[in-house]
């Protein structure tokens, strides 16, 4: 919802899908992102592994999808086979808000005086590797930037 709270036109939806299996005693992500079939990660936790995933543009909606999670496996024990008998424990479906022109981030100077507004959003799928930059920027926004 960050394009209708900011009124932002270019904000739009990316529907990401993955599924969580116990972890059978992986301890290194691995990521192919050249399968023509999609971007594939396995990335271990202490009690389960994160198999992912989706990155679907556009697509607003967060029900299940059988055949989605069944190519997410499918791709990931094909990159990592010890997850082979690797029990399902749940899938996690959701949606980041990307921005056509990237992301926003910046102070809203239709705020009246006094107060300040910093928007940072539309990261789609990259929040967490800009996440320390944006942080450092936001924070230099808010107190005066």
């Amino acid at each position: 919802a960050a394009g209708r709270l900011a009124a932002d036109p270019a904000v739009y939806p990316v529907r990401g899908h993955l599924v969580l299996v116990a972890n059978p005693g992986l301890t290194v992500s691995v990521r192919d992102e050249d399968d023509p079939a999609g971007i594939t990660y396995v990335h271990p936790r202490r009690h389960d592994v994160v198999l992912g995933g989706t990155y679907q543009p556009g697509v607003g909606h967060t029900a299940p999808d059988p055949d989605t999670a069944t190519a997410i496996r499918r791709r990931c024990v094909a990159l990592v086979p010890e997850l082979a008998d690797a029990p399902v424990l749940g899938e996690r479906i959701g949606l980041r808000p990307a921005r056509h022109g990237g992301p926003r981030v910046e102070v809203d100077r239709s705020i009246g005086s006094g107060h300040r507004l910093v928007h940072a959003y539309g990261h789609g799928g990259a929040g967490v590797t800009l996440s320390w930059g944006c942080a450092d920027e936001v924070a230099d926004l808010a107190v005066g930037g």
